[in-house]
């Protein structure tokens, strides 16, 4: 009985802890890291593709630019474009933040990325 009790005391107490620590997390309107809030999004769809060039030293195709685009209102945001590979393993990824237009031309040249391993490219906006 004493161990029931010793139990569900000290699970209480660690609930507690956790349940105290997580309301301490803060949310705003454009990014959410734990806790609850409503998030608004700059616009509804965003969009990435890639394009290749051809590398004699590969040789083959490599990814060069990643394009983004979105709306206006994402303008001046912060970006990453991954590209990913089978079993989504990351192949390369590039940050910085959209132009005023809400667009950006990430470059992937210097990462010499084989365009046939390449099975999806996703982005992420944040701000």
């Amino acid at each position: 009985m004493k161990r029931v009790l010793l139990a569900a005391i000290l699970g209480v107490a660690v609930f507690g802890a956790v349940d105290a620590f997580a309301a301490s997390l803060t949310t705003d309107s454009k990014s959410l890291a734990a806790g609850s809030g409503s998030v608004a999004a700059c616009n509804s769809t965003a969009a990435v593709s890639y394009n290749t060039t051809y590398s004699a030293t590969l040789p083959g195709y490599k990814v060069t630019t990643a394009p983004v685009t979105s709306a206006a209102a994402c303008g001046l945001m912060a970006y990453r474009v991954t590209l990913t590979g089978t079993g989504n393993a990351s192949l390369g990824e590039v940050t910085g933040n959209l132009d005023a237009a809400g667009a950006a031309s990430p470059d992937f040249t210097a990462s010499t990325i084989n365009a046939a391993g390449v099975t999806g490219v996703s982005v992420v906006i944040s701000g």
